[in-house]
C-alpha cells in the first residue's frame, strides 16, 4: 500500500511540474503554441505611410512553404478597412521565388513592367512594406527585387537589387502632391447609336487604384466632347476591376442589368467598357461580373457569362460613314 501511496505522490508531481513547465513556456514565449505573431506592412489610407497588422499565423516547419505562408498572406490583403497594399493590383505583377540559389537567407521578388507604370512613392511603399513583411521571418535576411529579371531602377537611376531592413525606409509615404498621368483612350458612342467613337484624354492616375479601375470610372462619368453621347449610367457602381493573366474582371453592382432599353444601345455599353479596357497592351479580355457572379443571360445581346474580345467593327469609321450618307 506505502508503494502504490508513494507512487502516486510522484506521479501527481511530476504532471504538476510537466504543467508548471508548460504554462511557464507559454507566458514566456507567445509561440510556444505553434503560431508566430507576423507584422504585414501595409499603407494606411489616413497617412500614407506604412503601418502594420499584426496577425498570428501557424507556419510550417519548412522554410520554403513558412516564406510563401507570409507572401501569400501579405498579397491577400489587409483585413483593416483603413490600410491597403501600395498597389491594388499588385499581386498580378509579382512573383516571389524562395531560396535563391540555395540560400535559405535570401528571397527574390520579380516584377512585370506594371512596376515602372508605378509612382516612385509606390515603387518605395513596395519595397519597403515586402521587405519589413517578408524579414519579420528570423531567417530571412535579405530580399532582391527585380523587373523581368533585371535589376529594379531606383529613384536615383541606379540599379539596385539587395534591400534589406538597413537600406530601406521603414515609414515612406505617398506623396499627396504627386499625381501621375496618363493618357487613356475612351469609347462613347453619338446620339444615333450606331457605333463607338474613340476620345483621348490625360487623366490623373490615383496610386490607390488600378489604370483598369479609373478607366472605367471615366467612362461612366461620360464623355468630355458634347457632342458625344454616355453609354453607362452615371449611376452604375464598380465593386472591384482586376487584371489576371490578360483577363480584366470587371464587377459592377447589380443595377447595371436594368439600365438598357434596346439590345443595341447594351452592345455599345459593353463594348465601350471593352474596348477602351483593351487599348491597355496587357489586358486581352473583359470578364463581366454582378456582384461577384457571372450572369447566365443580360438581354439576349451579348453573352457575358464568358469573356469578351475586343469588336473592332462597332468602332466609328470615318470612310465608312460618308458612304452609308450618300
Amino acid at each position: 500500500m506505502k508503494v502504490k501511496t508513494t507512487f502516486a505522490v510522484i506521479m501527481s508531481a511530476l504532471l504538476i511540474t510537466l504543467i508548471g513547465v508548460y504554462l511557464f513556456n507559454i507566458n514566456r514565449n507567445p509561440d510556444f503554441d505553434g503560431t508566430k505573431e507576423i507584422s504585414y506592412y501595409y499603407v494606411s489610407d489616413v497617412t500614407g505611410t506604412l503601418e502594420t497588422e499584426k496577425r498570428r499565423s501557424k507556419l510550417p516547419e519548412n522554410r520554403e512553404e513558412a516564406v510563401k505562408t507570409v507572401y501569400n498572406e501579405y498579397m491577400n490583403g489587409p483585413v483593416n478597412s483603413t490600410l491597403s497594399l501600395p498597389d491594388n493590383d499588385l499581386k498580378n505583377f509579382t512573383t516571389l521565388i524562395y531560396p535563391v540559389d540555395h540560400n535559405e537567407n535570401i528571397a527574390k521578388i520579380n516584377f512585370t513592367d506594371r512596376f515602372y507604370d508605378l509612382s516612385e512613392s509606390q515603387r518605395v511603399l513596395c519595397i519597403s512594406g515586402m521587405v519589413y513583411t517578408l524579414t519579420e521571418l528570423d531567417f530571412l535576411r535579405n530580399v532582391y527585387f527585380y523587373v523581368n529579371d533585371e535589376p529594379v531602377i531606383n529613384s536615383t537611376g541606379d540599379a539596385s537589387e539587395r534591400y534589406n531592413r538597413n537600406n530601406v525606409a521603414n515609414n515612406p509615404s505617398l506623396d499627396p502632391e504627386k499625381r501621375d498621368r496618363q493618357q487613356v483612350v475612351l469609347y462613347f458612342t453619338d446620339a444615333r447609336q450606331r457605333s463607338l467613337i474613340r476620345e483621348e484624354r490625360s487623366i490623373e492616375i490615383k496610386q490607390s487604384q488600378s489604370t483598369e479601375y479609373q478607366i472605367v470610372e471615366q467612362i461612366i462619368q461620360g464623355p468630355l466632347d458634347s457632342s458625344l453621347v454616355p453609354t453607362v449610367t452615371p449611376d452604375i457602381k464598380i465593386r472591384d476591376i482586376k487584371t489576371e493573366e490578360g483577363i480584366c474582371y470587371v464587377n459592377l453592382s447589380a443595377d447595371v442589368t436594368s439600365r438598357h432599353t434596346s439590345i443595341s444601345s447594351e452592345l455599345l455599353s459593353i463594348y465601350s467598357v471593352v474596348n477602351s479596357l483593351t487599348e491597355l497592351d496587357y489586358v486581352n479580355k473583359v470578364q463581366f461580373l454582378v456582384e461577384g457572379e457571372k450572369l447566365n443571360e443580360y438581354k439576349g445581346g451579348v453573352d457575358i457569362s464568358k469573356t469578351v474580345s475586343r469588336n473592332e467593327d462597332l468602332i466609328y469609321k470615318e470612310a465608312e460613314e460618308k458612304n452609308e450618307d450618300k
